[in-house]
């Protein structure tokens, strides 16, 4: 008869060896190291997690099959290797379990999401061409579970922390993680873009992730200029954006249909019904292209306010140089503290500046959400901690998106989505 406590043991060490590595594969991508170093750093950690074991397994076999098959100790005898192995990974699962049994509390929205309604749509089925651009990807859409060319469109009603009556009922729709890779179709994208206009927000945000391939700069103005709301729409830039040689290539493509770059400055908002709301983003740790730092309190806001929904190229231009600086309510209580950022790992810099709310994306979800479990791997400092939903860290709200598309064209139980975020004022 097989005894268990040798495989319990091995199971043991087997998760410690696959946490440890996780945790450095998250982390690798919090770093804002050149993407090719990155990319290097994750095949890394990829091939030491299975091959470190394979080795140990390689060296002492016969210790260990001996220990597994034919004893029943919880360690096995004159297998050094495997000792040195074994109680790393032990340990690192002792020290990092903890850690992450408590990051599944965060899975569990806050009480300032007062309310969420999802609508699916299976895109295929309601566009005349096809989701996919190639042969690989429409390959891989047909594994069963794949939810890449699928979109949840969510309305989501967010408690602000503080009395904002100006700012109640403010709609915002929050993209991010378009990915334009060639391997979603444009037709696909235009789905989107009707999905969001549907939506009828005050103001449309991207945060950042927009294009991988020169190959897709084309895209920008039939799919993103097709965006208008009253408040406008504004952007910043994301980690695989950095793939674009110029980038000018992309943020004056955006300007052009009239974009605002929230990288390169600030925003002040002024709604018809007399509201202010103050944009600030941060692009850290890949960009930092305001001369004045991200977040900083004296980079001088632009000023807009709601008027026709499409702006023409002069327009544009003028709306991203210096004008005057916005009024001292846009950082007084009466004003919505907005902030952008690509990675939710800027939920402090948010603190520091005592943001209402933080928009993010980057993590995908996840990608891929295990029942009971949720999501495991997440490039974040945070890990899976805040790989997609609603947080909140005093004063901050924080709304993660789930993202559009991806470079790995593959989901499971991790919709792609966009949201639309109404705000509702805190009672005085």
């Amino acid at each position: 008869m097989i005894a268990f406590q040798p495989w319990m043991t091995t199971l043991a060490v087997l998760i410690g060896n696959c946490g440890f590595w996780l945790f450095c594969f998250n982390r690798v991508n919090a770093w804002g190291l050149h993407r090719k170093l990155t990319k290097n750093l994750e095949k890394l950690v990829m091939l030491a997690c299975f091959t470190i074991p394979c080795l140990v397994l390689l060296f002492n076999w016969t210790q260990i099959t001996q220990w597994l098959w034919h004893t029943q100790g919880w360690w096995p005898h004159g297998a050094g290797l495997f000792n040195v192995w074994a109680s790393g990974s032990l340990l690192s699962a002792a020290v990092l379990g903890p850690i992450w049994l408590e990051s599944r509390r965060w899975i569990w929205p806050p009480p300032q999401l007062l309310d969420t309604q999802a609508q699916r749509y299976r895109v295929a089925q309601h566009i005349d061409g096809s989701s996919t651009a190639n042969w690989s990807t429409a390959l891989l859409d047909r594994i069963p579970g794949n939810e890449i060319t699928q979109l949840e469109v969510n309305r989501k009603q967010l408690q602000l922390g503080r009395n904002l009556p100006a700012i109640d009922g403010l709609k915002i729709a929050h993209l991010s993680d378009l990915h334009f890779t060639g391997q979603l179709s444009l037709d696909h994208y235009h789905f989107v873009v009707d999905r969001v206009l549907e939506l009828d927000a005050d103001l449309i945000v991207i945060t950042g992730d927009i294009i991988d391939y020169a190959k897709c700069l084309p895209w920008v103005e039939p799919i993103l200029g097709r965006l208008a709301a009253p408040l406008g729409c504004t952007f910043l830039l994301g980690n695989h954006d950095q793939r674009i040689a110029e980038l000018s290539e992309l943020t004056d493509r955006l300007r052009r249909v009239g974009h605002h770059d929230l990288g390169v400055a600030d925003q002040y908002l002024e709604t018809a019904h007399g509201g202010h709301v103050f944009l600030t983003g941060n692009e850290l740790p890949w960009f930092e292209r305001h001369a004045a730092g991200n977040g900083s309190s004296n980079r001088k806001p632009h000023a807009f306010k709601p008027g026709a929904q499409r702006r023409s190229s002069t327009d544009c231009d003028k709306a991203n140089s210096p004008l005057e600086p916005a009024p001292e309510s846009a950082l007084r209580q009466n004003a919505l503290r907005l902030g952008l950022s690509h990675s939710p790992d800027n939920i402090g810099w948010a603190q520091q500046l005592q943001l209402d709310l933080l928009l993010a994306g980057h993590t995908h979800g996840g990608q891929v959400r295990i029942p009971g479990v949720g999501p495991l791997v997440a490039p974040s400092y945070y890990g899976s901690r805040f790989a997609s939903g609603v947080f909140y860290r005093a004063p901050v709200l924080m709304h993660v998106s789930r993202g559009i598309a991806g470079t790995h064209p593959l989901r499971w139980r991790c919709l792609p989505e966009v949201s639309l975020l109404t705000l509702r004022t805190a009672i005085a």
